[in-house]
C-alpha cells in the first residue's frame, strides 16, 4: 500500500510538473489611465524617482520603507534602491531607456523574488494623455514559479490601478502647462550689490512697464547722485501677486560702493546659491507665459522654490526687436 501511495505521489508531482513546464514563463501585467495633462508633463514627473513615492502603490504598505536614489537624478542611470517589511521586501529599479515624451523602461530587480521589465507608454489624446503601465516578468525556467503566473495579473493589476490613479491626482495639481523643449539649467548664482526699488501695478503690462519705468528713473537719478556706476542688466525681483496687483523690485546691479539707500531706493545683496535658468525670447508680455511653464517645469521634476523669481533683462527694448529680446529669468531653489 505505501508503494502504491508512493507511486501516486510520485505520479501526481511528475503530472504537475509537466503542467509547470507548458505554463507560460513570460507573464505580462498591463494597466491603463486618462490623465488630462500634457505628455511632458507626466512624463517628467515618471522619468524620475524624484516623485515616486507620491504616486507608488507600494508606499502604503510601508511607509517607513528606505528608499535611496543614486546615479542621474532623472533619465537613463536613475536608480532606486528600497528595503522594507515582508510586503515590500528589498529591491532595486533602474530607468535604462527614456523616449521623452513617449515612454520610459526600467529593470527591476525583486531580490528573491527575481526580475522584471516596467514599461510607461504614453499617448496624447488632443489635451490629455493616455498612459499605460506594463510589468513583465520572467517566471522562471523551473515549474513551481510559472504556477504563480496566472494569479499576477491579480495580484499587480490592482496595485497598478491604484498606482495610476495616484499619478493621475499627482499630475492634475499640477500647472496645466506643456513643457515639452522648455529648456533649463542648474546654476550657483553669487552675491552681487545692486539698487532696488519696490513698485506695485496693476495686473497689466502697460501698468507693470510705467511700474518699472518709474523704479530705474529712481535709481538712475540715484546712480547720478553717487557717482555709482551700473555693473550689469536692468533686472526685476517678483515679491507677491494678488488677484489684481503685481508687487516687485525694480533692481540694477552696481559696482560696489559704500553708500547707503535713501527714500526709495535701496542698496541690497543680490541672492546667492542655486538657481534654475531659463531663457525668455520675445515680448515682454509673454513673459507670464514663460512663468506659468516654468512652474509645471518645476512641479514635475520636483524642484523646490527658495525665493521668488528674478529676471534679467538682457537686451535693451529700445534697440531690440520685441520678438528678440533676451529675458533671463532665475528661480532660486533648495
Amino acid at each position: 500500500m505505501l508503494k502504491k501511495i508512493l507511486v501516486i505521489l510520485i505520479a501526481l508531482l511528475a503530472v504537475l510538473a509537466i503542467i509547470g513546464f507548458l505554463l507560460p514563463r513570460n507573464v505580462r501585467v498591463t494597466r491603463s489611465i486618462t490623465i488630462d495633462r500634457p505628455a511632458s508633463l507626466i512624463y517628467a514627473t515618471v522619468n524620475s524617482f524624484q516623485l515616486f513615492a507620491r504616486w507608488s502603490p507600494w508606499q502604503d504598505l510601508d511607509p517607513t520603507m528606505h528608499q535611496t536614489t543614486e546615479g542621474a537624478r532623472e533619465g537613463v542611470g536613475a536608480r532606486l534602491d528600497w528595503s522594507g517589511n515582508d510586503k515590500v521586501g528589498t529591491g532595486s529599479q533602474l530607468i535604462v531607456a527614456s523616449n521623452p515624451d513617449r515612454s520610459v523602461i526600467s529593470n527591476i530587480d525583486f531580490g528573491k523574488m527575481g526580475t522584471a521589465k516596467s514599461s510607461l507608454l504614453l499617448i496624447p489624446q488632443g489635451p490629455s494623455t493616455r498612459i499605460t503601465w506594463t510589468l513583465d516578468m520572467d517566471m522562471g525556467a523551473g515549474p513551481v514559479g510559472r504556477y504563480f503566473g496566472p494569479m499576477m495579473d491579480g495580484m499587480i493589476g490592482k496595485d497598478f490601478d491604484r498606482g495610476l490613479g495616484k499619478l493621475k491626482t499627482l499630475v492634475e495639481a499640477m500647472p496645466n502647462a506643456d513643457i515639452a523643449g522648455f529648456v533649463v539649467s542648474t546654476v550657483t548664482m553669487s552675491a552681487a550689490p545692486m539698487l532696488v526699488v519696490r513698485e506695485t501695478a496693476p495686473l497689466e503690462t502697460a501698468s507693470i512697464s510705467k511700474a518699472y519705468a518709474d523704479g530705474y528713473a529712481q535709481i538712475g537719478k540715484f546712480m547720478l547722485k553717487n557717482k555709482l556706476r551700473q555693473n550689469g542688466a536692468p533686472l526685476g525681483i517678483d515679491v507677491g501677486m494678488t488677484a489684481t496687483t503685481l508687487t516687485f523690485d525694480a533692481g540694477m546691479p552696481i559696482e560696489p560702493a559704500g553708500v547707503g539707500g535713501v527714500d526709495n531706493v535701496r542698496v541690497v545683496q543680490s541672492y546667492a546659491g542655486k538657481a534654475l535658468k531659463t531663457t525668455h525670447v520675445g515680448p515682454y508680455e509673454n513673459l507670464r507665459n514663460t512663468f506659468a511653464v516654468f512652474r509645471a517645469y518645476m512641479a514635475a521634476h520636483d524642484y523646490t522654490a527658495a525665493g521668488m523669481p528674478i529676471s534679467w533683462y538682457v537686451d535693451d527694448p529700445e534697440s531690440t526687436p520685441a520678438n528678440t529680446l533676451r529675458t533671463e529669468i532665475y528661480w532660486p531653489i533648495r
